[in-house]
């Protein structure tokens, strides 16, 4: 991983007519977003379906691996632990290759049903492969919980893990989320969340990754749909959770931005100190005692 600059990042690199044009394609942008939820809802936290099953298999596989390698180099292990991941997606091939990993028991908890409704034949596929067990799941060591309220609290159980990945941008309120979070970790517990920062409109994203922070809060808002990115940025994240007492709080940026291809921010923004991070990865410790 590449550690980002600390300085805000220079929007020199384009001409004033390129910044306006990209202003205005991404309000349009935002009007699809929003129109495409209000018929659609959420439907498709990958680019892909799960009839690409050996695309979502290896996604998975691939997604706990990192997931274990970054607890490892901090000194964590899965062995024996009990996991929980935020937002797990479509489906839940993270936790049956977690388990295989070593785990002892995981839930992903989600305020959409999505992982709920996977076909038999997805964790069929996963066995074939030597990827995960789906025995798991009939005796309740891999386990989904959904809540529509994204209450965390109400889990009633504690872990020694929490695991998210591309899930927290999407909270509605991110204090609450960190704030519940300390309600459902063991001691000692730790946190290893990975947030992506940029604009989620998958044709805009590749030309204009920062799109999103063009706009003022109030118009912004005008396109609000729950789920909508929330633009919280890295020095928000490190503070909630040191403020909540979270302690050894790590932030590293995990992909950086071309300065080519920076956006004109809105005043909000300006003063970022992390205005060239893409998505990066917080790890945290709760208190031992």
């Amino acid at each position: 991983m590449e550690q980002a600059s600390t300085t805000p990042l220079p929007t020199a690199g384009r001409p004033a007519w390129a910044h306006a044009a990209w202003f205005a394609a991404g309000l349009g942008f935002l009007a699809l977003a929003k129109g495409k939820h209000l018929l659609r809802g959420y439907a498709t936290p990958k680019p892909f379906g799960l009839d690409q099953t050996d695309r979502c298999i290896d996604y998975a596989v691939g997604l706990a691996g990192l997931y274990a390698a970054g607890l490892r180099r901090r000194g964590v292990e899965l062995a024996g632990c009990e996991v929980l991941e935020l937002g797990p997606g479509s489906d839940l091939g993270v936790g049956l290759h977690l388990l295989r990993q070593g785990a002892a028991r995981y839930l992903g908890f989600d305020r959409h049903d999505l992982a709920g409704s996977v076909p038999a034949a997805y964790y069929e596929r996963m066995a074939e492969r030597g990827l995960g067990d789906p025995q798991v799941l009939r005796d309740g060591r891999v386990a989904l919980a959904v809540d529509e309220r994204f209450d965390v609290a109400a889990l009633g159980r504690r872990f020694d893990i929490v695991v998210s990945n591309a899930a927290f941008e999407h909270f509605d309120d991110v204090g609450r989320t960190i704030a519940q979070l300390g309600e459902v970790v063991r001691p000692g517990g730790v946190a290893l969340i990975a947030v992506d920062l940029q604009t989620h409109s998958r044709w805009i994203r590749e030309r204009d990754p920062n799109n999103i922070y063009r706009y003022p809060p109030g118009l912004y808002r005008l396109f609000a749909f729950p789920g909508q990115p929330n633009r919280v940025r890295p020095g928000a994240y490190r503070a909630l959770f040191e403020q909540q007492g979270w302690r050894d709080v790590e932030l590293v940026a995990n992909e950086l931005l071309e300065p080519a291809r920076a956006a004109k921010p809105a005043a909000a923004f300006r003063s970022d100190a992390q205005a060239d991070w893409l998505s990066f990865t917080l790890f945290a410790r709760w208190p031992a005692g």
